[in-house]
C-alpha cells in the first residue's frame, strides 16, 4: 500500500483496530525506550512448534513438517539475508508513520467519552495531544500509553517506513 508512495509524500496513518500493529506492513517498530524492535524469535519459535504440534495431532505430516522447518529457518537468526531484503521491500521513498492502536496479536478496545462511541487509541490520541500539544513520537508514544494504562490491555505500536528520529516534534 505504501511502496509505490512517491519521496517526499508524507502519511500518518491511525488505525485504531483489532490486530492493527502492523497494519500496513511497515519495516520498522518502535519500542516505548525509541529503539527499533528486534522480532521475538522465541514467541516465533514457539508459534511454529505449537503449530507443528497441532499439525501432528491432526495427521497433517506435510503441516508437521513445514512448522519444523519454519522453526529452523526462525532459528538462523534475525540478521539473515532473507530479512534484509524483506525489510528492503517493505520500505518506501515517502515517509510513512503508522500509530496502531494494539500489537498484532491483541484487540482494540471500544468506548464511551462523552456519551460517544470511539476507539481507546482514538480517544487516547486526542487526548494525549490535548494535553501536551509539543511532543516528539517517543513522548507521544507513551502519554498515549498512560492514558490507556489500568483501563485497557491494549498496548499502541509505533512503526516508519523507514528508520526515524522518533525524538523529533511530533507535527499533527
Amino acid at each position: 500500500m505504501v511502496k509505490p508512495l512517491p519521496p517526499g509524500c508524507r502519511l500518518t496513518a491511525i488505525f485504531d483496530s483489532c490486530h492493527s500493529g502492523t497494519a500496513l506492513d511497515l519495516p520498522y517498530v518502535y519500542s516505548t525506550e525509541g529503539k527499533i524492535k528486534e522480532p521475538n524469535l522465541l514467541a516465533e519459535a514457539g508459534q511454529g512448534l505449537m503449530g507443528a504440534g497441532m499439525s501432528y495431532l491432526r495427521g497433517d505430516f506435510g503441516g508437521m513438517l513445514s512448522g519444523i522447518m519454519n522453526v529452523g529457518k526462525t532459528a538462523m537468526g534475525s540478521n539473515s539475508q532473507a530479512e534484509q531484503i524483506t525489510r528492503q521491500t517493505k520500505t518506501s521513498p515517502a515517509d510513512v508513520v503508522m500509530w496502531s492502536g494494539c500489537k498484532d496479536s491483541q484487540t482494540s478496545a471500544d468506548t464511551q467519552e462523552a456519551g460517544r462511541a470511539t476507539g481507546a487509541m482514538s480517544y487516547a490520541f486526542i487526548a494525549a495531544l490535548t494535553k501536551y500539544p509539543q511532543q516528539s513520537y517517543i513522548q507521544l508514544l507513551n502519554t498515549i500509553r498512560d492514558e490507556l494504562r489500568g483501563r485497557y490491555s491494549q498496548k499502541p505500536q509505533l512503526s516508519a517506513s523507514h528508520p526515524i528520529d522518533v525524538n523529533l516534534l511530533f507535527i499533527a
